[in-house]
């Protein structure tokens, strides 16, 4: 019988300590389902106990669409709690009892579907939180001082809107006071385009989170008009759009969100959240963006990643894979 992987004492101190800012005494829920590492809930919990603190397990159905509810005993121990953290093989921190926990003050940490191997020294963990923050939050002021955006990568996306009057959106990793959602390992930053603004092409070369194991074989290509997905080409895109259909939401082809990976230990790999976190990388989301600054309440939240980009605002380029432009 192979023994569990071990998780690396520096790696859950980052999760634990610089992330969540575990205190003794509290109580940290973790979200698993029959999808999650075992190795990470270990782990996991045995830092947890370490520093004196208390881990439920709450284990959930296998969602088939991201962003899905939890039922209400969950909801209401994740309100109750001091800590959530989401483990589960599918997306769920864009649930209303996530935004509901984190109004009641509960910390969170969203990491769907990480492994043990999320957790390498020298991986997407393996990284200083606090001082990457500082870049995060430069460029979210970027994202909000801007009324205007395009993203353009080697591949062929081109694609540009409105950014006018939305805040921008720093997701740093570090989640240490009441009511903070970040998504270790994911570094992000981005914002909800204005609704009906956006048009141009969009070629995802990475991957479809969780819509399927990735990264792609190869490219898929979306079309965007007035803010609304309108078409696709390449077998891959399948992906997104049977994942539309399951959602039965005419919202769903809202173009809900534009952001970049700013991780520099992150991977283009079969982990969504270091996939989406891999510095130089952008994604877009379709569907739900009520989380992200917009007004689209829709089922779901649909994230697709691709390579390489380079971000204009007001005409500027302010970002070159994953490089501030005044860096």
């Amino acid at each position: 019988m192979t023994a569990m992987p071990m998780l690396p004492d520096r790696t859950v101190s980052r999760a634990l300590d610089t992330c969540l800012g575990l205190r003794a005494g509290e109580t940290v829920v973790l979200l698993t389902d029959a999808g999650t590492d075992r190795a990470v809930v270990a782990g996991l919990m045995a830092g947890i106990r370490e520093r004196r603190a208390e881990p439920v397990e709450r284990v959930l159905p296998v969602y088939p669409l991201p962003g899905s509810e939890p039922p209400a005993d969950t909801a209401a121990a994740l309100a109750a709690a001091d800590c959530g953290i989401e483990l589960t093989s599918t997306f769920i921190g864009s649930s209303r009892a996530r935004r509901e926990a984190s109004a009641a003050g509960t910390r969170y940490l969203c990491m769907p579907a990480v492994t043990a191997g999320t957790f390498r020294l020298g991986g997407p963990f393996d990284v200083d939180f606090d001082a990457l923050a500082r870049t995060t939050h430069r460029l979210a002021r970027a994202w909000e001082a801007a009324s205007t955006y395009r993203i353009t990568t080697p591949a062929g996306t081109d694609l540009r809107g409105s950014v006018a009057g939305r805040r921008g959106r720093a997701l740093t990793g570090v989640a240490r006071e009441p009511g903070e959602y970040m998504a270790p390992p994911d570094i992000e930053s981005g914002t909800a385009p204005v609704e009906g603004s956006s048009t141009g092409v969009i070629v995802i070369d990475a991957d479809f989170l969780f819509m399927g194991p990735g990264p792609v074989p190869a490219p898929a290509v979306l079309h965007v008009r007035d803010g609304l997905l309108v078409g696709t080409d390449g077998d891959e895109a399948a992906r997104l759009t049977e994942m539309m259909a399951r959602c039965r939401d005419p919202r769903m082809t809202n173009l809900a969100e534009v952001s970049v990976g700013l991780n520099p230990q992150g991977s283009v790999c079969g982990v969504p959240m270091e996939t989406e976190s891999t510095l130089g990388s952008a994604h877009v989301a379709f569907g739900n963006s009520i989380a992200y600054g917009g007004t689209v309440d829709a089922v779901a939240h649909l994230d697709c990643v691709m390579r390489d980009a380079t971000v204009h605002l007001d005409g500027v380029p302010v970002i070159r894979a994953g490089v501030l432009a005044d860096d």
